[in-house]
């Protein structure tokens, strides 16, 4: 990886509510809670030996994920998006859209699409020791 170059890792909250209450209606959880959740996860997700030379920053956003992680890439200048796929077929792919298929066509970049449980080894990609 280029030393001036830096890796983004980037988690959409969706705009749905969580659940219904019978008094007052639709219940959205805390977005603030939603928010540090999000930040811890991809805070995790840092290895630990990472060369601290290249920079890897975290962002949490709100919206629709296509939409937001084209407007991150655009702002951000990438050069490439990766993104894992849940592999939903049929109806569920239909009625909730395809986050990778959108992005394939509206990415101001090239974008590498990830199936779920895949390894790095298995990726044919190999780690600096």
């Amino acid at each position: 990886m280029n030393a001036d170059a830096t890796l983004y890792l980037l988690h959409v909250l969706e705009h749905r509510p969580s659940g219904i209450d019978p008094i007052v209606g639709w219940v959205r959880p805390d977005v603030t809670e939603l928010y540090e959740e999000a930040m811890q996860r991809l805070s995790a997700l840092i290895p630990q030996n990472w060369p601290k030379d290249v920079a890897i920053e975290c962002a949490v956003v709100a919206g629709t994920p296509a939409t937001e992680i084209v407007r991150f890439a655009k702002e951000k200048g990438a050069d490439m998006i990766i993104v894992g796929t849940h592999g939903r077929t049929g109806l569920r792919r239909v009625l909730m859209g395809s986050t990778a298929e959108s992005l394939l066509r509206e990415a101001p970049c090239q974008v590498l699409v990830v199936k779920p449980h895949v390894t790095m080894e298995g990726m044919g990609l190999m780690t600096a020791s």
